[in-house]
């Protein structure tokens, strides 16, 4: 549905679901977080202004662009930081959303995602990845 047609409540609660909500989270948790550690963010392809070639899904490809540009804010706004931030495509999952055409089982989405955060835990600076460690365009 194109942006405009959607009610602004419901674009109201995907900004705050995917976009504002991880944010306090990150904010507000990050003092728990060691000075060698990771933080992780599930983020989407979707929010690739690159990859956005056919459109559609708009609401929601703009809450996750919003997300990778506010990861990217903090970043740069806690540049002397030495944590590894990570914005993380999951992969297309089997779940509501994905649907059960999707090519990957949770299972296999979560290892990949786990794999990513351990093989990537001291890098340091912020990435955005897959679930195999790619790097996806912003």
């Amino acid at each position: 549905m194109p942006a405009a047609q959607v009610p602004t409540e419901v674009f109201a609660e995907v900004m705050v679901t995917n976009a504002l909500s991880p944010m306090r989270v990150v904010e507000g948790l990050s003092p728990l977080v060691l000075p060698t550690g990771t933080i992780g963010v599930m983020s989407s392809r979707q929010g690739s202004v690159g990859f956005n070639t056919r459109g559609g899904h708009e609401v929601y490809r703009a809450s996750k662009a919003a997300l990778n540009q506010l990861m990217r804010s903090y970043a740069a706004r806690t540049a002397q930081d030495p944590r590894t931030l990570l914005l993380l495509h999951p992969g297309w999952v089997q779940t509501d959303l994905g649907g059960p055409g999707a090519r990957l089982t949770v299972a296999e989405s979560a290892r990949g995602v786990a794999d990513v955060l351990e093989g990537h835990a001291h890098d340091g600076g912020l990435q955005f990845l897959d679930h195999t460690g790619a790097v996806v365009p912003w």
